[in-house]
């Protein structure tokens, strides 16, 4: 969404004790800026990298009123540091949740789950099937997902983590000669991995580019 510059307040930092990244509720420090509504993000609005929202550890810090000290689990967590030196007196706090909210709402969004689809009859009768993948915006971690999963990220439903992750369709033959199989998997993959620099991707399958195959 497109705030123009009046209503964005930028070149803000926090030096990890007020924030926790809404993605993995990891401790946030470095720069941020604020928009209109109170919302915090990581970051610069003009950056390349995706802005994350940040949540704050303290309910009485604008920006989610709806946050409470009963929404917080105690379970430990580690720092997250964008790279800018910490400010003095930087000490951290042990008792920040994995608590996940969604960008605007609040309320709890997921991360994909590896989940495998299988062929139905139908598919096997094709001979082919869809298989659903996505991987991490920032680094080369993949995720084999169902239809279901692959939906909401395609569609930026605010119930998944759609700005952390890139959705994949593919089609995964399963029939027509072992040799001839194989070869299709593995070059439609490899051919995947060039045309979207998805470094590993081939590796990822580990040479089964007959999983799933069915014997005529």
């Amino acid at each position: 969404m497109y705030y123009p510059k009046s209503q964005i307040k930028l070149n803000l930092y926090t030096n990890g004790e007020e924030y926790v990244l809404s993605t993995t509720g990891e401790l946030y420090i470095g720069y941020f800026y604020e928009i209109s509504n109170g919302n915090k993000f990581t970051g610069s609005p003009s950056s390349n990298t995706p802005n994350i929202l940040l949540i704050p550890i303290n309910p009485n810090i604008s920006g989610n009123p709806q946050l409470t000290n009963q929404t917080l689990p105690s379970n430990p967590i580690t720092r997250v540091n964008s790279g800018f030196p910490p400010l003095p007196n930087s000490n951290p706090i042990q008792n920040i949740s994995d608590y996940i909210p969604n960008n605007d709402s609040g309320l709890g969004r997921s991360l994909p789950t590896p989940l495998q689809t299988l062929p139905t009859q139908k598919d096997k009768d094709l001979g082919s099937f869809p298989r659903y993948f996505c991987k991490k915006t920032n680094e080369n971690l993949y995720i084999e997902i169902n239809k279901e999963q692959f939906t909401k990220l395609q569609s930026r439903d605010i119930t998944i983590a759609w700005d952390l992750y890139i959705p994949l369709q593919i089609i995964w033959q399963i029939k027509g000669g072992k040799t001839k199989t194989y070869n299709a998997n593995k070059n439609n993959i490899t051919l995947i991995e060039q045309r979207n620099k998805w470094y590993g991707f081939t590796k990822y399958f580990k040479d089964r580019f007959l999983k799933y195959y069915l014997e005529s």
